[in-house]
């Protein structure tokens, strides 16, 4: 407060009194003073503004011309062009899928300076991979599909002569017009001869459409993949796969709604990775051959999947060995006799993952479901990692399977509603004084208990496994509501 001011005046500020003339006089006075002191103080603050105004501008102008002197001395300027070119090429191997975006690598790495540009196309290794999705739906088919080519051929053109991988699909939507269909079935046969990997997914008509270049060689192509993009069911298959010449083939992955297998023609022998599954809903049954047949062919498996539907079997199969296979992953559409015979026939001395999935809602009605038992006992010695997802086994039956798998580290079984196997928590608490343990490798343990499982029996488990060797490093317990 300015002490020139009467007290008398200041002693109003808080209040409702009216001042008196005498104190009205003074008002005026001290209240002129202050405006002009107002005013001298706001073309200070005005002065002082545009000097800061002044001193930001050049602070900026100063920060630009440090930064264009730092950057002349940032080490990315002086790194060499191989260095340069690995780490663009980890860029393009981070990314799941490439396709040309100009948000992704290696589009994106391009926009950085025209070095980096330059760069970017003159490496072909970048451009080898290639993902093309077509419209669900659109007026002019013709058009699009002229487009898309277009763009697949700026993009290969700067993969040079490597080979390529390329992923091609179209959801379900309106069907592709045959002329449109005529002019990618082109392409890719006039691509057939650099082709590594080539993924297709279409609707069957269009897939029996675009199978053309299969009567090429094919001396690159080490994985193919085709598979319905159909949203509901359909009896509507391709017609069978016929493989005139593809030497390096090592992986195959085949997913429509019926599966005769044994009409196709390709080289079995050579496959290490084999995938025969079905893209068709749980309530709609689907036809395969004997998968048997196929695989007795496939003695180099390492790894295989398959889906179990309704087959026909006129006798009881041959054994069928598979010497080198270590991953079977297999998913029942059904409850058939077939499932019993195909675990029966089936030996795999070397198998570590066995994964076994119920994909049928109906399948919940049936009381056991342990058709693979015999072939989980013979690979006993081998097997490390067991999945049951959805699959009703009884309690005394699973700890019977479970006691034989010393050598078992990761278990996930997620039963179905009829067994919630109660005692399977207690049974696999490690106890010192018991020389049997079950299971006493596991370091992953995913299970789904009923709600009658105490949190203490849970406890003790993890406390038993944990406290082990080796050491339970994973638990997951899924919803004990059920």
């Amino acid at each position: 407060m300015d002490p020139k001011i009467p007290t008398s005046i200041t002693q109003l500020f808080q209040t409702n009194c009216v001042p008196s003339p005498m104190d009205e006089q003074r008002i005026s006075h001290f209240l002129a003073e202050q405006n002009l002191a107002l005013s001298s103080v706001r073309e200070e603050i005005d002065r002082a503004r545009a000097e800061l105004s002044r001193l930001e501008a050049k602070e900026s102008g100063i920060m630009e011309l440090v930064q264009q002197l730092e950057a002349l001395q940032s080490p990315v300027r002086r790194m060499p062009t191989e260095i340069m070119a690995k780490v663009f090429n980890h860029c393009v191997q981070d990314e799941e899928i490439q396709e040309p975006d100009p948000l992704r690598a290696p589009l994106l790495l391009g926009q950085v300076c025209s070095a980096w540009r330059d760069l970017v196309f003159s490496l072909p290794c970048l451009w080898k991979t290639l993902k093309v999705e077509f419209p669900s739906t659109t007026p002019d088919w013709e058009n699009v599909m002229q487009s898309r080519i277009m763009s697949m051929h700026m993009w290969i053109s700067r993969a040079k002569a490597l080979p390529l991988s390329l992923i091609l699909e179209h959801p379900s939507g309106s069907p592709i017009t045959w002329t449109a269909l005529m002019s990618l079935d082109n392409e890719i046969l006039t691509l057939g001869s650099r082709i590594q990997e080539l993924s297709l997914c279409f609707s069957p008509l269009a897939l029996s459409s675009l199978l053309t270049f299969t009567q090429s060689p094919l001396p690159q192509l080490r994985h193919l993949e085709l598979c319905s993009s159909k949203s509901l069911p359909s009896n509507d298959n391709p017609p069978p796969l016929f493989l005139y010449d593809a030497p390096s083939l090592r992986s195959l992955s085949i997913a429509w709604g019926s599966l005769d297998s044994t009409q196709f023609s390709v080289p079995w022998s050579q496959l290490t990775q084999l995938s025969l599954q079905y893209d068709a809903s749980p309530y709609w049954s689907s036809v395969h051959t004997d998968y048997l047949i196929v695989l007795r062919q496939c003695p180099n498996l390492k790894s295989c999947s398959i889906g179990i539907d309704t087959t026909l079997v006129d006798s009881d199969p041959e054994p069928v060995t598979l010497p080198a296979l270590e991953s079977l992953k297999v998913r029942l559409f059904c409850h058939t006799l077939y499932t019993h015979r195909f675990f029966d026939a089936l030996h795999a001395p070397k198998l570590r993952t066995l994964e076994i999935q119920n994909v049928s809602l109906a399948m919940g009605s049936f009381p056991s479901q342990m058709e693979s038992f015999p072939f989980i006992s013979r690979s006993a010695e081998t097997l490390e990692n067991l999945s049951f997802d959805i699959i009703n086994i009884s309690g005394v039956n699973m700890l019977s399977c479970l006691s034989q798998l010393h050598h078992l580290k990761r278990l996930r079984f997620l039963p179905g509603p009829l067994h919630l196997n109660h005692d399977l928590v207690n049974n696999l608490i490690l106890s010192e004084a018991s020389q049997n343990s079950i299971c006493p490798q596991l370091t992953s343990l995913s299970l789904k208990c009923a709600s009658r499982v105490s949190i203490d029996q849970v406890t003790e488990l993890v406390k038993s496994r944990c406290n082990a060797s080796p050491k339970l490093g994973r638990i997951l317990l899924a919803d004990r509501s059920i």
